[in-house]
């Protein structure tokens, strides 16, 4: 027979840890959403749809003009982390009321479900093939040179956000663009009164305790060249002219002279006579033998460095789906709750173990993440 648990049951639980995960999302709240409303298992994967581009053509009258096929892509992600935080309740806590148990259990378990998936987002700065620099000390036009890169990549200066870590934020918040009445207007009061960063120059700033730190390569010598034709669609190029023994780490930038595009390199590698590269994306165009490849090391030679990371929302995506109820037939009490608008779902769990008169409960969610195109990002590094 199932176990009596009174007024705390499972969905309320879940309720209640979805809104407090939502609350408490922060790269993850500013990101493109995807969601599959049928229950998942790890390692599944769905298909989300990739925002729509349209182009604006000449109005004809005669012919009626061009309309353009509603053609959604779709984007494959698959959901390979599921994670949960588990806790036990004793007969005296159960005794308590629901706003206690709220505050004292379920929130900080959906704050630590919020910071995991964060942690996944920011993971992805190793596929953000543009860099610029910024000071620990800012001053303006270290944030207008990167807005700059990404006009110049053409992302839509809608929808901007600037991810920073703790120097940078101090930086800002130091700022008289920033912390002064003059020119920032009530902004400027909420950054000195509240430590807001607010949005200044088309970005919603944020500071987040996540900011990944990335250590490039060792190379003193970053000017090689491609040693052989590389086709279009690529993803790996095979370089040659480096010295050997230097090293190039997951997430260092590749420049082809005459290739706009930038790459990231996808594997640790030592560098040899002629060595393969993976690289994403995948090449955009074909580039010829001898090509000049000048390698990036975002944080400097052998060195260690946070990636602050500014972007647009459909730069990268966070995709979640429900998961089992099975669970339920064999005595313990599940619900799942999903929310169509911000399209996060969340699983609790409740069951009894007599041999310690406790409650287990348990909160738990699937996702997954996916860059949907790295050139809606900058990183910018000290």
């Amino acid at each position: 027979m199932p176990n009596t648990l009174g007024n705390y049951d499972p969905l309320f639980y879940a309720q209640e840890a979805l809104i407090s995960l939502n609350k408490a999302l922060g790269m993850a709240g500013r990101v493109h959403r995807g969601y599959d409303p049928a229950p998942q298992q790890k390692g599944s994967v769905i298909n989300i749809t990739r925002p729509s581009v349209f182009e604006a053509t000449n109005v004809n009258t005669s012919t009626g003009g061009t309309t353009q096929e509603l053609a959604p892509e779709n984007v494959s992600i698959t959901l390979d982390t599921w994670k949960e935080v588990k806790f036990g309740l004793t007969d005296k806590e159960l005794s308590f009321t629901k706003e206690k148990i709220i505050t004292d259990h379920i929130t900080p378990a959906a704050y630590a479900l919020a910071d995991a998936i964060d942690l996944s987002l920011v993971g992805m700065y190793k596929k953000i093939p543009w860099k610029e620099a910024i000071s620990s000390t800012p001053v303006v036009t270290d944030i207008t040179g990167v807005r700059r890169a990404l006009f110049n990549n053409r992302v839509p200066m809608n929808d901007l956000h600037f991810m920073v870590d703790g120097d940078v934020e101090a930086g800002l918040l130091a700022l008289t663009a920033f912390a002064t009445a003059d020119g920032a207007g009530q902004a400027g009061v909420d950054t000195q009164l509240r430590g807001s960063l607010g949005t200044r120059y088309g970005f919603e700033f944020f500071a987040n305790q996540n900011t990944p730190a990335h250590t490039s390569g060792t190379m003193a010598d970053t000017a090689g060249a491609l040693n052989a034709d590389a086709d279009k669609g690529a993803t790996s190029i095979v370089i040659k002219s480096l010295t050997d023994t230097q090293t190039l780490k997951i997430g260092d930038i590749i420049k082809i002279t005459g290739d706009a595009q930038q790459y990231c390199v996808t594997a640790d590698v030592e560098i040899s006579s002629a060595t393969t590269v993976g690289i994403y994306p995948a090449l955009a165009q074909k580039n010829l033998a001898d090509a000049v490849v000048t390698v990036v090391l975002p944080s400097g030679t052998g060195s260690t460095k946070n990636q602050c990371i500014a972007f647009h929302r459909h730069a990268f995506a966070l995709a979640m789906a429900p998961l089992s109820d099975m669970g339920g037939r064999l005595g313990a009490q599940i619900a799942t709750v999903a929310d169509p608008v911000t399209n996060l779902s969340i699983r609790s769990r409740l069951w009894y173990e007599g041999d310690t008169s406790t409650v287990k409960v348990a909160l738990d969610a699937l996702w997954g993440v996916q860059v949907l195109n790295p050139n809606l990002a900058v990183r910018a590094v000290q």
